[in-house]
């Protein structure tokens, strides 16, 4: 079986945090296990059926589906007591499996975030790194979500996610009428 291993230095996780994760506790984040020497720690993730995200192959429905996903994999961290600003939200970090967007098919690598930033802020950097702007309907996707984000709290980014989420199935419902 593949393992991904990663370091980190000079940053200490809570001890909490540590057992949530090496116990598999919060089910959002990849199986992993976890060294700590002193000031260091050693991560190793087992993916097993959980393959990397490839965004460039995602349309803008399963790209708005994974959005939506993260924000409902962060609330259910919370309850594990792990909240969204203490971990990253990169494409890089992101597996799922089979290919689904679906919160129950996404896992997360948990790797911290020194920074700390808003999760909100997070979310619109993700969006803008996985939405094409060439493409004009993804780039007007972009741009609602990061006005819902300057605008509200993360519930006001979930109403303006979902309402694009069903105009897009509205769309596609009426595509698959018509044909």
């Amino acid at each position: 079986m593949e393992r991904i291993r990663q370091e980190l230095t000079g940053h200490r996780l809570p001890a909490y945090v540590e057992e949530i994760l090496t116990r598999n506790y919060c089910p959002g984040f990849m199986r992993m296990s976890m060294i700590r020497e002193q000031e260091c720690y050693k991560f190793s993730y087992k993916p097993g059926a959980y393959k990397r995200l490839d965004y460039r192959e995602m349309s803008l429905y399963e790209k708005l589906i994974l959005i939506r996903s993260l924000i409902t994999l962060s609330e259910r961290n919370k309850e594990h007591l792990i909240r969204p600003e203490t971990y990253l939200i990169e494409p890089e970090l992101i597996y799922l499996k089979d290919n689904n967007v679906s919160d129950a098919d996404v896992r997360l690598m948990y790797y911290p975030d020194i920074k700390m930033l808003s999760f909100r802020y997070k979310l619109v950097l993700f969006a803008d790194r996985i939405l094409n702007k060439r493409i004009a309907e993804e780039k007007e996707a972009a741009d609602r979500f990061r006005q819902a984000s300057e605008n509200g709290d993360i519930n006001r980014m979930k109403l303006a996610l979902d309402k694009q989420i069903m105009r897009l199935e509205n769309r596609m419902a009426e595509g698959r009428i018509l044909s």
